[in-house]
């Protein structure tokens, strides 16, 4: 059920919740289980920590004042780079070999995994908590959790554009508004959280809100006062400029010179300084448009008394290249694609202001938010608490992160990479052979940019046998010592994509591998292991 009829069915759901919330009346504290505490998950989209509180030159005061308040993480790392797969990982504390989700969505993710775990959600939903989502939670689909979607009426939010796009005019990446926030979805998203937050601080049952928002994401859109907090002048260009020294040239895919119209669509030519510059400004500008949503959001949960009682956790879905390695997005295994921003704070329980260099997963929020609520984590979630690093930053955690990113429309080729303390190391292999075809190493004390693949260095050789060794024991091999995971989930089968998102890759796969889309998505996948098997 989880197309269009619930979508339709959520709807209805969230004004009868909206409804009922309006005739709450009392004092600001919960008179039921006061023993459990709020839960308040913002997730950013496509946010990288070019923000101020990492050191970065974008202006993020509300953000700021977050990790001001609570523990931020400096090397957190997500599973996949890209929104679907991301998602499906954090959400369910699944690896993507487990979830089985690539971009978008899977059939086996929809009609296997959500029904038989569900997500964080369902979890605290079935422990007794009032949950609720708004904006972009999952991508592409709603579960059965009520859930706000703002009515958005195009990509842009100035009608002219729409109106020429759809005659077939320009697509810019870009968009300087000279309307106010309020027409935005992500204000909409922060306001409804914010009434939400002040409406029902009485419930005798805690709540559990995530607040998905829209931007930094493509179109790079916010009003013009946003753009005027930026002198374009002083923005710094991408360094390195182009694709690392001795990079294979599939380590990007430059999808994104497809979807708009930039300066140019050659994916071998750096766009002009003058250009970089003003889409790094149009990135910034968005950046601290939803900056101040989140703010909206804090002061809310501030004003309802409820912050001691209130963890709060901040994530982007990924990080994000803004022409560094003459790439601008997602989908690529280098440090600002799967680096992201991670801050928990929860008043007078997080010792403010203070931050941690420890290895952390997207993957572990989920068991992360369990541990901090009292639940205990559930045994099949292949993510692990990082409750004993906010108690202790400075505690030995994880000797690795573990990531990947298929390549093409059928995933004939695959990077997975390991982010250590001092390196990365990416092996990229083909899924049909398993044959490595390409390695990258980068030295982070040696070269924080990534500029040169040190993969290629003879010298290199013994630190690349035991970074592979390293790599291919497996992610439960770099658990902090002491601590096991028990979790032991099927291995998902090559992601087949669902819905409208899915249509072009449905297509190279029944070209591939034979078939059609009558035949369902379990069909389909048997073709293509008949096939993959058939060349051995």
């Amino acid at each position: 059920m989880y197309p269009a009829e619930m979508m339709k069915q959520n709807t209805w759901i969230f004004l009868a919740f909206t409804i009922a919330l309006v005739s709450c009346t009392g004092k600001k504290s919960r008179e039921g289980n006061s023993s459990l505490p709020n839960v308040l998950f913002i997730i950013i989209d496509d946010m990288n920590v070019d923000i101020n509180c990492y050191g970065g030159p974008i202006k993020s005061p509300n953000i700021d004042r977050l990790a001001e308040s609570g523990i931020q993480f400096n090397h957190a790392y997500v599973q996949q780079p890209v929104c679907a797969a991301s998602r499906a990982s954090f959400l369910t504390g699944l690896r993507p070999n487990t979830t089985g989700v690539d971009y978008p969505y899977s059939y086996y993710f929809l009609e296997e995994v959500m029904p038989r775990h569900g997500t964080v959600s369902r979890f605290f939903a079935n422990n007794g908590y009032d949950v609720r989502h708004f904006g972009k939670v999952h991508h592409g689909i709603e579960d059965e959790n009520p859930t706000f979607q703002p009515s958005i009426k195009g990509s842009y939010y100035t009608e002219e554009i729409n109106e020429s796009v759809r005659k077939g005019g320009p697509k810019p990446p870009f968009e300087k508004t000279l309307e106010g926030d309020s027409v935005f979805a992500d204000f909409k998203i922060a306001d409804s959280v914010a009434w939400a937050i002040q409406s029902i601080s009485d419930s005798s049952r805690p709540f559990f809100y995530v607040a998905g928002f829209h931007k930094p994401h493509l179109v790079f859109a916010s009003p013009e006062k946003y753009w005027d907090m930026y002198d374009e002048k002083d923005i710094r260009l991408p360094v390195p400029k182009n694709l690392a020294q001795g990079s294979p040239d599939f380590a990007l895919d430059r999808y994104y010179l497809n979807q708009y119209d930039w300066e140019h669509n050659d994916p071998l030519v750096p766009f002009s300084d003058e250009y970089a510059r003003f889409i790094r400004h149009a990135y910034y500008a968005s950046s601290s448009f939803v900056d101040a949503q989140v703010g909206l959001v804090l002061d809310a949960l501030k004003e309802s008394g409820l912050e001691e009682e209130t963890i709060v956790l901040f994530v982007s879905d990924h990080g994000f290249l803004l022409g560094e390695h003459n790439y601008w997005g997602k989908t690529n295994l280098y440090e600002k694609g799967l680096q992201v921003p991670l801050i928990v704070s929860w008043k007078n329980h997080v010792e403010p202001g203070l931050e941690t260099k420890a290895l952390v997963e997207a993957v572990d929020i989920f068991p992360s938010l369990a541990d901090l609520a009292g639940l205990g984590v559930p045994q099949y979630l292949e993510g692990t608490s990082f409750k004993p690093v906010l108690e202790n930053p400075d505690t030995p955690w994880k000797k690795g992160a573990v990531s990947q990113q298929p390549r093409g429309l059928i995933a004939d080729r695959e990077g997975i990479s390991i982010r250590t303390a001092r390196y990365r190391y990416t092996e990229w292999i083909n899924t049909f052979s398993g044959e490595i075809i390409a390695r990258e190493l980068f030295d982070y004390e040696q070269d924080p940019t990534e500029s040169v693949n040190l993969a290629l260095n003879r010298e290199n050789a013994e630190l690349l046998k035991a970074l592979s060794a390293q790599l291919n024991t497996g992610w439960k091999s770099m658990l902090p010592e002491g601590i096991t995971n028990e979790s032991d989930n099927p291995v998902a089968p090559p992601s087949y994509a669902w819905g409208p998102e899915g249509v072009s890759r449905r297509a190279a796969w029944h070209l591939a591998f034979g078939g059609s889309e009558d035949e369902g998505w379990r069909k389909s996948t048997e073709r293509r292991n008949e096939w993959r098997d058939s060349l051995k």
